[in-house]
Formats: C-alpha cells, structure tokens, sequence
C-alpha cells in the first residue's frame, strides 16, 4: 500500500526514476566514463536539478 496521500502509480513512477538514476549510475561506472564518486554527484545534481524544475500541473475538472 502507498503512502497516505500518494497513488500507487505515483509510487510506481518514483521507483521507475530512482532505478533509472541507479542505471545510469552504474552504466557510466562500468563504462570507466567517471569513478564512482564522480558518477553519485553527478546523479545526485541530476535528482536536484529534477526536483527544482519539475512542476506538477493541478488538474481541475469543470
């Protein structure tokens, strides 16, 4: 069950995006692209830059 307030596909949704980051984590990791260190801050800028700009559009229904 979800949290209070949240629905299931809001849940779904969020776990889709944090394994996503983990994928690309480990991509760039095994890739030899960036050491581990670089590849988290990197990640970690990348969930911040998302959550500043994500806007989530009230829906009213007339």
């Amino acid at each position: 069950m979800p949290p209070s307030g949240f629905s299931q596909k809001a849940i779904n949704g969020l776990l889709i995006f944090v394994a996503s980051c983990y994928e690309d984590l480990l991509r760039e990791i095994k890739e030899g692209k960036k050491t581990e260190g670089q590849a988290i801050q990197q990640e970690l800028g990348n969930i911040r830059d998302y959550l500043t700009n994500f806007k989530i559009e009230e829906k009213i229904e007339i």
